[in-house]
């Protein structure tokens, strides 16, 4: 068999072509890499596409500095890329190549929404992020993983305090799932863990019908929403009356349209109540 395949002219010069072509396309590789690597084609401006508003300038240009390895065509994107993720209210990344020396960066920001258990802030799409803010911001409290839902109820919650131009000056939910919030004027909330929205939406329906009538002549520094109809309050400087005008105050503010008589619900309180 080997015998015929030395014999075999046709054979052998096909296998030499085969040979010589694949070793001219490895000498090609080796070239156009060499010649891509010098520097002549090396990067010489880089240009960010979109206006900054908070992201310093300057960061970014020396995150670039100390990311570019290579030329404009052996630069690695993707790893110029995640350097820039790492930069302060940077939200998102695209870096691309433009013909003959140029990259170009455009980003996208984050919005400052709150601030996040004292040591990050929260962005208006519910992702936790580190960066550095002067300005007043709610505060948002919770477990790591617990920021969009609590970004999703602080929405919701300020939503229904618009037409009171009240709003929101901090919101929890603890590591047991039970929510609490703190209005600007000191008005502290517990809803529980359970049928939160239901609770803050009697709350908010309260209120508007009674207003300061809840607070009986004093100052309503509480409310606890986590009984199934009525709720409890801390009053501060309340002056109570059992007159009979002050009583049926008191029935219509613990339930709305029903009287105490056919169901009894809790009565308001001057110290909050602990309840499931």
């Amino acid at each position: 068999m080997w015998h015929s395949v030395w014999n075999d002219a046709g054979l052998l010069n096909r296998i030499a072509g085969l040979v010589a072509f694949a070793a001219i396309c490895a000498l090609a590789l080796i070239a156009l890499r060499w010649v891509a690597a010098r520097p002549a084609f090396a990067i010489q401006r880089v240009v960010v596409t979109t206006p900054l508003v908070r992201a310093d300038g300057g960061h970014i240009a020396s995150v670039i500095q100390q990311a570019l390895r290579g030329t404009f065509f052996t630069i690695d994107l993707a790893a110029a890329r995640d350097a820039l993720q790492r930069v302060p209210w940077l939200k998102s990344v695209s870096v691309r190549r433009q013909w003959p020396a140029t990259l170009e960066v455009a980003v996208a920001e984050h919005q400052p929404l709150a601030r996040w258990n004292d040591s990050a802030l929260v962005s208006t799409d519910g992702v936790v992020f580190e960066a550095d803010y002067g300005d007043e911001l709610p505060a948002f409290y919770g477990n790591d993983g617990a920021a969009s839902e609590i970004t999703q109820r602080f929405r919701e919650f300020s939503a229904s305090l618009k037409p009171r131009r009240a709003a929101i000056e901090t919101i929890s939910r603890s590591a047991r799932g039970a929510w609490d919030v703190r209005l600007a004027d000191g008005l502290a909330i517990a809803l529980g863990r359970n049928d939160v929205a239901e609770r803050w939406m009697r709350w908010i329906s309260l209120s508007e019908r009674y207003g300061a009538g809840i607070a009986q002549g004093g100052q309503l520094a509480a409310v606890d929403l986590r009984y199934a109809n009525g709720f409890a309050a801390r009053i501060v400087g309340a002056v109570l009356k059992d007159d009979t005008a002050a009583a049926k105050a008191r029935v219509k503010a613990r339930v709305e349209g029903k009287a105490v008589e056919k169901k009894p619900m809790p009565r308001l309180r001057h110290s909050a109540t602990s309840s499931s």
